[in-house]
């Protein structure tokens, strides 16, 4: 039983916060093209757009690499989650009360400091409490809640678009923008109701907690879950012998640095794939492909579904096909979609073949399915499995800021190359994802069914402070440890 699924009423309801955050992403695009929007911020340029984008990752990358790792260690993954969700709320409202771009601007930003603390928190939580074999399936459920809530915005978004009349002008964009406080206040008072990370209490010396945990969690008793609980605490042990305080040491330690450059690549490649030039402006990318206002709306909906379901499948093979062949395959499927969207706008510009117009809409949806098998997920799992214990909330935080700094590069960019160089923008992130299958199949490991502790040694050995090496496999095998009460 301490192998099985129990975990999942907590799988499924922590990604409420990605929920939230997911929708702050969809619904933006969906404003764009709101008439009231562009008149309640003075008509934005292109430049004003991309700033708008790009700003909020400006604030999740300060998030992500200089707060997610010690709210994260210091309040535990659950209440570092609140705390982010409530800063997130914070800047909701501001964007939903904006009457000028600096107060949109402002509240971006605001909101991009909570994204990066509750969005490290909760796949740390994941991969924390999940069993070995599941946890891609876990930390998958992270994604499948993003997805949702991009899904759920643009249909927001379109429903409130026929509301083009009287005071729906102004109305409607902020209306749709508040709904994102449905979610947030679901996570939130869920909070308490949810045990915490049994590996951070154990790291926090509340080994009885731990074991009533992971026994809560797993649908065991504490026997049954005592030899995890002994894994787990050997390897606690060890780490602490061996604490990581300065993020200098990601650069030093061999063993750190390779774990730290391949989930920091994933993480920018996860972006410069032109996911997120896709998302942010799915609604002008269909407009551009041949739709109009309104039905560009609708496809940006049936786009979101679609990336849904595509997640929710993605679940259930990932553990199965492995982490390298999701993100391989899912690479080369984006390259091939944007090739044919960049060629067929260049060859009838303009809109003006039908037939290629639906062919570029299919491929939009196509990307959707190579992102949502591959980079969606997969970067956020391998990101999240593979530091050690006594630095893995600062390494994951570090190597998600490759996310933000991808995002601002395309939030900026995105608009301003489309005005400038038109279709061949989708050549350019095209190359990304070629080069992005032909990195992981060089460089990067198999992550599946291993359990967090025995990927400690699967990325090199550790150097311990008398210059020798070791492995908290050695410490497990040779040492006692005693988690409540009991000696292993």
């Amino acid at each position: 039983m301490a192998g099985s699924c129990s975990a999942a009423p907590s799988c499924r309801w922590v990604p409420s916060s990605a929920i939230f955050w997911g929708y702050d992403i969809g619904i933006l695009s969906t404003i764009y093209v709101s008439p009231g929007f562009k008149a309640a911020l003075g008509f934005p340029s292109s430049g004003d757009i991309g700033l708008i984008t790009a700003i909020f990752y400006a604030g999740q990358f300060i998030g992500f690499a200089f707060l997610a790792g010690p709210v994260n260690n210091r309040l535990g993954r659950r209440w570092a989650g609140f705390c982010g969700v409530v800063v997130l709320c914070i800047g909701a409202a501001l964007q939903t009360g904006a009457i000028h771009l600096a107060m949109m601007v402002i509240g971006r930003i605001i909101a991009g400091l909570g994204t990066g603390v509750v969005s490290t928190s909760v796949p740390l939580y994941l991969s924390e409490i999940a069993p070995a074999q599941h946890r891609g399936f876990y930390v998958a459920a992270n994604q499948v809640g993003i997805v949702f809530g991009i899904s759920m915005a643009f249909w927001v978004g379109y429903g409130y678009s026929f509301w083009n009349y009287g005071n729906g002008i102004d109305l409607e964009w902020r209306l749709s923008n508040a709904m994102q406080f449905v979610p947030a206040l679901m996570f939130l008072s869920g909070v308490p109701f949810i045990p915490e990370s049994p590996r951070w209490l154990i790291e926090h010396d509340h080994a009885d907690e731990a074991a009533k945990a992971l026994s809560k969690l797993r649908g065991a008793t504490l026997e049954e879950v005592q030899p995890e609980l002994d894994e787990i605490h050997a390897n606690i042990l060890w780490h602490k012998e061996n604490s990581i305080t300065s993020a200098k040491v990601f650069l030093k330690e061999k063993a750190l640095w390779s774990r730290l450059w391949r989930a920091w690549a994933l993480s920018f490649l996860q972006q410069m794939s032109g996911a997120a030039g896709i998302r942010y402006y799915l609604p002008t990318n269909f407009i551009a492909a041949g739709t109009s206002k309104d039905l560009s709306l609708l496809a940006s909906g049936i786009d979101g579904t679609v990336q849904v379901a595509c997640t929710v499948a993605a679940m259930f093979f990932i553990d199965k096909l492995g982490r390298r062949h999701s993100l391989g395959i899912g690479a080369i499927i984006m390259a091939f979609c944007l090739m044919i969207n960049g060629a067929l706008q260049l060859a009838y510009p303009d809109q003006s073949n039908s037939s290629a117009n639906y062919c570029n809409i299919f491929f939009i949806f196509l990307f959707t399915v190579g992102y949502s098998m591959g980079f969606g997920p997969c970067a956020w799992i391998y990101a999240s499995e593979i530091f050690p214990a006594n630095c893995r909330s600062k390494g994951l935080g570090l190597s998600v800021s490759g996310a933000s700094l991808g995002s601002i590069i395309v939030g900026q960019v995105w608009p301003i190359a489309v005005a400038n160089i038109g279709p061949r923008v989708y050549f350019v992130f095209m190359s990304f994802n070629v080069f992005s299958a032909v990195l992981v199949y060089l460089f990067y490991p198999e992550t599946k069914k291993k359990t967090l502790e025995e990927l400690d040694a699967h990325f090199g050995k550790l150097n311990i402070h008398n210059g020798a090496e070791a492995s908290p496999a050695k410490v497990f095998e040779h040492d006692h440890v005693e988690i409540s009460g009991k000696t292993a």
